[in-house]
């Protein structure tokens, strides 16, 4: 049975889980600046929503819980490689909420109820609906649109970085795992090897477009969000396929960005960056003061 339901993530009820075997949340504001705009809407968006999903799902018997955290709840440490036993510095409202929702939820797994954390890294990759606030995105598409591969800070902070198609695999993965090997457990999304600093990701970009050429934006400085992290735990899941690294996504957006005819006008459209689109709507009243659309708004 497939239904499609939209809902804010806040009005979820028990009726909208009816047929459900898993619940994979994703749902919330995406990113370090979305989270910044009101740190009331993250909170009551990013933290308790997603709380009080997972309690309705371990109410209402589904036994499989995947929360969708990030690995910027690790913070500015990147002298080494950090696992999910090291601790947690989030240094954003949107990784304060991951790592409240992560503490609140995986106490509540019993016998019947096996919740998993999924601490993804940094995503790229082509997608129906762009996003070209993400860091390898952005580098692409500048370089594909104007020539120049743009950085907007001194390119000393290190990402990890996965696809979005990884990412769909490493949930499948875990959803067909065990439960014993998954239950109450934490893991962080992505591969070793894709550890890059903002740097060498453009440089990336250079070899793959070297008609381009790299430029640091004016008045750019060091990102307060860097971190090197560890991915044994996901890669020693016996299910899991991972598809992409770096230089192939690159690869892929290039390609996605020739047969869309991507131009500057259309990457600078606010559809593609989340906070201009959250801007852009409540600038044009379709937004109440929670963050909710207006009544007579059904959709976006």
């Amino acid at each position: 049975m497939e239904r499609l339901i939209r809902k804010d993530l806040r009005d979820v009820s028990s009726d909208d889980l009816q047929g459900c075997d898993a619940v994979v949340d994703f749902a919330g504001l995406a990113n370090d600046p979305s989270g910044e705009l009101n740190s009331s809407w993250t909170e009551e968006i990013n933290h308790q929503a997603s709380v009080r999903l997972a309690k309705l799902a371990r109410e209402h018997g589904i036994s499989r819980y995947l929360f969708a955290s990030s690995c910027s709840v690790y913070g500015s440490r990147s002298d080494r490689l950090l696992t999910e036993e090291s601790s947690v510095e989030p240094v954003s409202e949107y990784a304060k909420a991951k790592v409240a929702v992560e503490r609140e939820v995986l106490p509540l797994a019993n016998t019947r109820f096996f919740p998993t954390i999924l601490r993804n890294a940094t995503a790229y990759g082509a997608s129906p609906r762009m996003r070209f606030d993400l860091v390898l995105n952005n580098l692409t598409a500048y370089a594909y649109t104007t020539g120049i591969i743009k950085v907007f800070s001194d390119g000393t902070a290190w990402r990890p970085n996965v696809h979005v198609e990884d990412i769909a695999l490493a949930v499948l993965a875990i959803l067909e795992s065990p439960t014993d090997e998954v239950r109450g457990r934490i893991f962080n999304v992505g591969s070793d090897s894709e550890n890059y600093q903002v740097r060498m990701m453009a440089t990336m970009v250079s070899e793959i477009m070297p008609s381009c050429r790299i430029e640091a934006a004016p008045g750019a400085g060091k990102d307060p969000r860097s971190y090197r992290v560890s991915f044994r735990r996901l890669s020693a899941l016996k299910s899991l396929v991972q598809k992409w690294n770096v230089r192939s996504g690159v690869d892929e957006l290039k390609k996605a960005f020739e047969h869309n005819q991507l131009t500057y006008e259309m990457f600078q459209d606010p559809e593609y960056h989340n906070v201009k689109k959250i801007r852009e709507l409540i600038s044009q009243g379709k937004f109440d003061s929670t963050l909710r659309f207006r009544v007579s708004q059904s959709s976006p």
